[in-house]
């Protein structure tokens, strides 16, 4: 069973992966243009094109999404993504004849570990683009997991290394029943710990005695950069109507983030969820659901049942982004190398 993102019919999504330059791009592209919201938590949230993706916003829908590496540089892979698009004649069209191209896409960026290698190259979007296909999504060193690492709250050697573990792209599905899906892809590069649901740490920042970290035990955080981010996409076919259940769906969603790392949302994490739908299903839910309805609809329940899971979705996805990671070397890494989980 495809567990991602390409599940859903309609959408395809590729990787540009540059592991020399650890870093690259992952674009998500929709068939026809699809409702999408966003959400930022982080104190650091930097996107592409997503102001008009708020709630209350006029709803245009999109044609892609990508997220990339290489920081506030990565966006530029946005305008490469579009003028892809154009060649393709994908967009909004005005001017004579309809000759004028107007794609219509959004995205973010993580701060990755290829920023301390090499400028990121906007190119890297026209590769994810062209890379896109409805096969099931890759996991791990992939994309813009590429660079990805998780655990750089305390720097060891005095500050010297950097003690985090390898992080990349996750991805994860949920089925309700009733033909109703939710499936996540995460890009993971936090800066707390990965831990799971039983409380161990999966991955993260690791200790020089061996072992991890722990945020609250740290009473020196020794640490010398705040670039870290998590971005998940999260799709159901679950038609929501109006562009502010898709927002509160991405809130909900986001406490599969809250729940697999920790520290999060921090003054230094970009972290967000984007949200989207291919609407095949509406009013999915069966007679039962007029007892538990909050108003004259069930669309606050929907809301609740479908956000819930992709919590569970968002948690998994981040567990399988850490898990089909590699190690990489790293020169500024404690070791001398970003290990992965040992599987």
């Amino acid at each position: 069973m495809n567990s991602t993102l390409t599940c859903l019919p309609g959408v395809r999504v590729g990787h540009a992966t540059h592991l020399d330059a650890l870093t690259g791009c992952t674009a998500v592209l929709f068939d026809r243009p699809t409702t999408v919201a966003f959400s930022g938590f982080g104190g650091g949230v930097g996107g592409f094109n997503t102001s008009g993706l708020r709630s209350g916003k006029t709803d245009y829908g999109l044609d892609a999404l990508f997220v990339s590496g290489g920081s506030s540089t990565g966006l530029m892979a946005g305008a490469a993504i579009m003028e892809a698009m154009r060649e393709d004649a994908i967009g909004f069209r005005s001017g004579p004849g309809g000759s004028v191209v107007n794609p219509s896409i959004a995205g973010a960026a993580i701060y990755d570990l290829g920023m301390s290698l090499t400028p990121f190259a906007p190119e890297y979007g026209r590769e994810a683009y062209l890379a896109a296909t409805t096969a099931p999504v890759g996991s791990g060193n992939v994309g813009a997991g590429t660079g990805a690492s998780v655990g750089k709250f305390l720097w060891l050697d005095g500050g010297a290394s950097l003690g985090a573990m390898k992080g990349g792209v996750g991805s994860a599905r949920v089925d309700l029943g009733g033909g109703i899906v939710v499936a996540a892809m995460s890009v993971v590069n936090a800066i707390g710990n990965v831990v799971l649901p039983d409380g161990a740490i999966l991955a993260g920042n690791r200790a020089e005695s061996g072992g991890f970290a722990e945020y609250e035990d740290t009473a020196d955080i020794v640490t010398r950069q705040l670039t870290n981010t998590t971005i998940t996409v999260v799709g159901t076919n679950v038609d929501l109507g109006g562009k502010e259940h898709y927002e509160r769906l991405s809130v909900l969603a986001s406490h599969g983030q809250i729940r697999a790392i920790n520290p999060v949302h921090t003054s230094g994490d970009g972290d967000a969820v984007f949200v989207f739908s291919t609407a095949e299903l509406r009013d999915p839910l069966n007679a039962n659901a007029q007892f538990f309805k909050e108003g004259p609809t069930d669309i606050h329940l929907q809301v609740d049942l479908l956000g819930h899971a992709a919590a569970r979705a968002v948690q998994q996805s981040i567990y399988d982004a850490c898990r089909a990671a590699e190690t990489v070397l790293f020169a500024d890494a404690f070791g001398g190398a970003i290990p992965a989980v040992d599987r």
